[in-house]
């Protein structure tokens, strides 16, 4: 192949042609110069070619409007050259970005113009163009068999550009039929093509799409990969809409909805700016579908709507019934009757169309509606019948649907079986995941099914076997065992690199200019996407396999010595809680759970007015006041009801589940907590895994942050109870000495300012002399430290996911095996905080259990603070979590 021709203008507009799916960029300056010495030399055919070059590479930059400029251009060029052929190959070109741009009709009108004047693999390529465009418009038989024809016809000639491209189409067609494993032989075949031609753009492309067809197929670690791979070409060339969906389409997948409806939202601006119809308005279609995840209908309305619309205009019949879908899901059709009636008829529809998984999520979301209706099973029946193969996500549904149809017949016992086969598939899908963040995320494909547990379980009125339920699926994530990602060295690397960011000009780096937040940003997704990469440790069969109700009782009583757990369950927006004492076993109503969630917010909010400097006396008695109404308040609601019902109205000690929002409750102010051993778990079997694990030797580490005027100070004192502790001030208190003196230690103490990161809680840290202390970082320990104590502001605090999945600091150090973690899930004043810190080690230093160490020095620093209300602020700031 030539390396830059020039001398012949009709060869090296050719040449540039092979080009653009190689490097849009060269191609385009190589079709200009072609381009210019065809006019020079009055070579119309050159012209026209260098035309089309420039117009496909116009496109592959997405800028729709100089793409169809060029190609017209061509067209009417063509129509001077020697033949008619050069016309009808600018034409056939040119129908491909009219189909692009939203103008299907139009692209069909010029192939046909074109196909009486192109013989030979001419012909094959412009029956293959026209396979692409019935493709879109739904005629996927038609198009599948064109594809086929084409690959054979390029395979016999040789002409391996087209024959991968062939190949390509007709993978991406496998993929929403869906035949991933067909759709998997096709790409691959075609990436090895491209990669032996160069082409390195359409490699990527391909790679792309190989994610994609993992992401449909529900195999999350696959598509990580290779979207990782693509994006190492288009973070340097620019992500097109297409490549954007993609990565919407991975992060909705692993549940990362944030993050998918921005992917999404630049892939519409993308396409906007291109104006690139089609692209923008599947751009559109993801973003409902992220929106509607997101537990967003208005947004997805709105998107969907606009979707729907520009599909109609373009005749994209399956487009426009998969817009129709998401409108109806977000709330659309009026009466719950017209409502049933419409998604029946769309997810009709969506199979005539060729798209059987949407129509079988449409069919359970008919099913749903129509729950307690007779004709609910002939919905059922369908999912049943289909989702026996595919991702895991389908299969669970219908195990989902099974379950509705057995308890719909009255066999209960029927329905919690095919409950559990579900679950049991989404452990597994579960445990295959390596990453934290992946492993709470996926949590959520199990509420549903989890849901219809719980409530078949609360109409037995069976505490212990509500309990179970309950436990099913509770931080699932934190009994897998913990992994490392497979490329230890390069994160280390990257989380050196972002704390050298974080920590210039000691300020946090959210206050700083753009520059420097838009470089942080990227370092922390490139941290994300290496811990994706991380493979399940040796886990066979998924998580452990619980205990059955009865034993999961039994050994609570076994192990609560005295104390009672209380485990607090939501289902349909009602709480329950689940109580297990030496007295026995039972359950209670405690009603919409909308109250405690706002007493503990109002809980949270005076508290923190308290622990921040500035207001009057009177506002912070007001503040005082209402701190302290909350906390009766919240007692009244969830705690003493269920005490009170076993009989238990001073409990030796409470180890509480919390729900949803209530983890962030600052438990220690309630009446029923005050003073007594308090341990916050996020299940009871971690509970009981956490409090088993055997006592050990090991060392005691204090280390004090920057910036925090106490803490060196704090550290000194601690020093005098641990004579024998390793000590880390100032710069010796860098991030990776604190890992490695982390690492199996007895005690741990970390006095320094700290963080939770609402937007992504991995990030969560707390500060070192040379930056951010993360939960990556945290990860990385070999041997977990037994106890830990945090002082440091909202660290305790963790991101709760559906299946009470939790991701935070404390949360992670629970999950790699640390028995007990103490910390904030506020503010904390210096002063008092310093005082609690160090009543609690002297108790720590008599042998006292962390629970009742905290307890106790949380009532003699209420009491002793100058500024009781800021004392006893601080003090109920603090919580103790894991086994106490």
């Amino acid at each position: 192949m030539l390396d830059d021709p020039i001398d012949e203008p009709l060869k090296a507009a050719r040449y540039a042609l092979e080009q653009v799916t190689a490097d849009p960029e060269r191609a385009a300056g190589l079709a200009r110069r072609a381009r210019e010495a065809a006019r020079r030399g009055g070579d119309p055919a050159a012209e026209s070619t260098a035309l089309r070059a420039l117009g496909l590479a116009a496109r592959e930059h997405g800028d729709a409007r100089a793409a169809l400029r060029h190609l017209r251009r061509a067209v009417r060029v063509g129509g001077d050259a020697s033949g008619p052929a050069y016309a009808a190959r600018a034409r056939m070109s040119l129908a491909l970005m009219l189909m692009e741009s939203g103008r299907p009709t139009q692209a069909l009108t010029e192939i046909e113009q074109a196909a009486p004047h192109l013989d030979g693999l001419d012909g094959t390529r412009l029956r293959m163009q026209r396979a692409l465009i019935l493709d879109r418009l739904g005629h996927l038989d038609v198009a599948m068999g064109e594809y086929t024809a084409s690959i054979q016809q390029f395979a016999a000639a040789g002409d391996r550009l087209w024959l991968a491209r062939a190949l390509t189409n007709r993978g991406n067609l496998h993929i929403h039929r869906p035949a991933i494993a067909a759709a998997r032989v096709d790409l691959l075949a075609a990436h090895r093509l491209y990669r032996e031609l160069g082409q390195e753009l359409a490699a990527a492309q391909v790679e792309h799409n190989l994610g994609y067809a993992a992401a449909c197929a529900g195999d999350l670690l696959a598509a990580i990969h290779w979207y990782d791979r693509a994006d190492d070409y288009f973070r340097v060339h620019g992500r097109s809409p297409m490549a954007l969906i993609g990565r919407s389409e991975l992060f909705l997948q692993a549940q990362l909805l944030p993050e998918a409806r921005a992917a999404a939202s630049a892939a519409v601006a993308e396409a906007q700016r291109g104006t690139m119809r089609l692209h923008e308005a599947q751009a559109r279609l993801m973003y409902a579908r992220a929106a509607l995840a997101g537990g967003d209908p208005e947004a997805a309305m709105r998107e969907a709507t606009v979707a729907r619309q520009s599909f109609a205009r373009q005749r994209f019949g399956p487009w426009t019934a998969m817009a129709q879908y998401l409108r109806l899901r977000a709330g659309d059709a009026g009466s719950p009757a017209a409502r049933l009636r419409a998604v029946r008829a769309v997810a009709a529809r969506l199979a005539e169309e060729g798209l059987p998984a949407a129509a079988l999520d449409a069919r359970l979301f008919a099913a749903s509606l129509a729950a307690g209706r007779a004709d609910a099973a002939e919905d059922l029946e369908v999912v049943l019948t289909a989702g026996r193969r595919g991702p895991a996500s389908l299969r669970a549904r219908a195990w989902h649907a099974a379950a509705l149809l057995r308890d719909a017949a009255g066999d209960t016992a029927g329905a919690r079986r095919a409950l559990l086969a579900g679950i049991r598939v989404l452990d597994a899908y579960q445990a295959a995941l390596g990453a934290t963040e992946l492993r709470s995320l996926a949590g959520s494909y199990a509420a549903d099914l989890v849901t219809t547990g719980v409530r078949l379980a609360l109409r037995g009125g069976r505490p212990a076997v509500v309990l179970w339920w309950s436990e099913r699926r509770r931080a699932v994530a934190l009994r897998l065992p913990p992994t490392r990602p497979p490329r230890e060295n390069d994160l280390a690397a990257d989380l050196d690199q972002l704390r050298g960011i974080a920590s210039a000009a000691h300020v946090p780096v959210a206050t700083r200019g753009g520059g420097q937040w838009r470089e942080q940003r990227a370092i922390e997704e490139r941290i994300r996407r290496r811990s994706w990469q991380a493979a399940s440790a040796d886990a066979p069969g998924g998580p452990p396999q619980p205990l059955r109700p009865a034993q999961l009782t039994a050994r609570l009583q076994d192990r609560l010595a005295g104390r009672t757990l209380i485990e607090l369950v939501t289902v349909d927006g009602a709480l329950h809680a689940v109580a297990v004492s030496a007295r026995g076993c039972l359950i209670r109503p405690l009603g919409p759970v909308a109250a405690p969630v706002e007493e503990s917010a109002l809980l949270r909010f005076s508290l923190r007015r308290l622990l921040l400097p500035g207001g009057t006396a009177a506002t912070r008695r007001a503040a005082a006041a209402s701190a302290r109404h909350a906390a009766q308040r919240l007692d009244a609601l969830v705690l003493a009801p269920v005490l009170n019902a076993l009989g238990v109205p001073e409990p030796s000690g409470l180890v509480l589940v919390p729900a949803g929002a209530l983890h962030a409750t600052p438990w220690a102010l309630t009446a029923s907590c005050w003073g007594r051993p308090l341990v916050v778990v996020p299940s009871a079997t971690a509970w009981l895994t956490a409090d088993a694990a055997p006592a050990s030797g090991g060392h005691t580490l204090l280390a004090a942050g920057p910036g925090l005027a106490h803490a060196p100070a704090e550290v000194r004192r601690l020093r005098e109870l641990h004579p024998a502790a390793t000590v880390l001030l100032g710069e010796h208190a860098r991030a990776e000495v604190v890992r490695r003196a982390l690492d199996g230690a007895r005690l741990a103490h970390l006095a320094a300012h700290g963080a939770f990161r609402a937007d992504n809680a991995m990030f969560s840290h707390v500060t070192l002399s040379d930056g951010p202390f993360t939960v990556y970082d945290i990860e990385r320990l070999a041997r977990p430290p037994r106890t830990v104590v945090l002082s440091a502001c909202d660290v305790g605090l963790s991101a709760v996911h559906p299946g009470e999945e939790l991701m935070g600091l404390t949360s992670a150090l629970l999950g790699i095996g640390t028995a007990t973690v103490l910390a904030s899930v506020l503010p904390a004043r210096d002063s008092a905080a310093l005082e609690l810190m160090v009543d609690l080690h002297r108790r720590l230093a008599r042998g006292v259990r962390p629970a009742a160490a905290l307890a106790a020095a949380q009532v003699a620093v209420a009491g002793a603070e100058g500024e009781a209300d800021a004392g006893l602020a601080t003090a109920a700031a603090f919580g103790c979590y894991g086994s106490g």
